[in-house]
């Protein structure tokens, strides 16, 4: 929130009271109506010396306590030394709308009728981010999209949910998406080759989409853990190994991306590269993509990132149009395609890229 402050002096002006001497006037204008924004901190600086025996105050009545029944404001507001001197002051914090909410204000001056205005305060945006629709939120505004309005049948809810992993799936093989990255760490066993959730539920992870990148880490001392990158290799470079239980220092993985899948290491770790007594020794170490929530209850929220709000909406519009308003398909497609590619867009490491020039010798191949 801001601190603003107004400089206030006092001369001959008209205001909404009457014309004639002894007005407060705010940064040079005669007594304007001001806008206080809820939240924010205000100081009215009366340093100035015309300042000398008028008290600025404020009142949520009309020329406050010149008026029979008018009280001063009091809330979030603290005067400081006297008017006409350097230093004085009187400062509002405006009570914010999430709190208390403060009423319009008027300022006023404590020894003399006339001297000021009304001082709006305006709520501000309402300080909360935390919209996250429920599933039946998301459906609704999908319908909406296709132009099929009212209620909706059973079967359309549960078609549209449907319609929602799947699209949640075909994400999946969009490629990376930033909310869903996680770290696996698996302690290495000598001779073990393969490795899934069947033989470690408690370390391998049930929601395994792909691998991004993997280490094997010498963690025997965890002050100084080291990491040596290893390389993913095919189906038919892991079945051309000759020894596939040979031992040693795990250095490849291939992934068997079955319906629960299986990581095999190359090679199988030798005892000095595992430990019964400490597994977290020695760890086969991977960031991977995990598969996205399935949609489940209606209520549930989406198991989705606020920056795919937008491309998940239009998506599952296209994916029902399909079925239900297939005239609508093309421009909910495009739309589609427009929103999920500013999305991705938006879903990066905002690393910096480094390019290097090609060299070119005389057969024009590059180095």
């Amino acid at each position: 929130m801001a601190t603003i402050t107004f400089t206030v002096t006092v001369a001959t002006g008209t205001n909404g009271f009457s014309a004639g001497a002894n007005k407060f006037f705010i940064n040079g204008t005669v007594s304007p109506v001001l806008e206080l924004q809820e939240g924010n901190t205000y100081i009215f600086d009366q340093s100035e010396g015309t300042n000398e025996n008028f008290i600025f105050a404020l009142s949520s009545t009309k020329d406050g306590t010149n008026t029979s029944g008018g009280v001063a404001y009091t809330t979030g507001v603290t005067t400081t030394g006297t008017p006409g001197n350097a230093g004085a002051k009187t400062t509002i914090v405006v009570a914010p709308v999430q709190a208390v909410g403060a009423p319009t204000l008027f300022y006023y001056c404590a020894a003399l009728a006339g001297m000021g205005n009304q001082a709006n305060t305006v709520t501000a945006s309402s300080g909360t981010n935390t919209f996250n629709p429920a599933i039946d939120d998301i459906i609704e505004e999908a319908f909406e999209r296709t132009n099929i309005r009212g209620t909706r049948t059973g079967y359309q809810l549960r078609s549209a949910r449907r319609s929602l992993n799947i699209m949640f799936k075909e994400w999946e093989n969009r490629g990376v998406h930033l909310w869903k990255v996680k770290y696996a760490q698996i302690p290495l066993i000598e001779g073990q080759a393969e490795y899934n959730y069947a033989k470690d539920s408690v370390n391998f992870p049930n929601d395994l989409s792909q691998i991004l990148e993997a280490t094997y880490r010498n963690n025997s001392t965890t002050t100084n853990p080291a990491d040596q990158a290893m390389t993913q290799i095919s189906r038919s470079q892991y079945s051309a190994t000759a020894n596939k239980l040979t031992k040693g220092t795990p250095s490849q993985y291939y992934i068997d991306r079955k319906i629960n899948p299986s990581i095999f290491l190359y090679a199988t770790p030798s005892s000095s590269v595992s430990s019964t007594s400490t597994p977290s020794s020695f760890q086969f170490c991977f960031y991977y993509m995990a598969q996205v929530d399935n949609a489940g209850d209606y209520t549930n929220t989406a198991d989705v990132v606020d920056r795919f709000f937008p491309c998940m909406m239009s998506g599952l519009a296209y994916y029902l149009s399909m079925k239900f308003s297939p005239g609508r398909t093309p421009e909910l497609e495009r739309i589609y395609q427009s929103e999920m590619a500013r999305a991705l867009d938006a879903d990066n490491q905002g690393t910096s890229t480094y390019i290097s020039p090609q060299t070119f010798y005389g057969d024009g191949v590059s180095s």
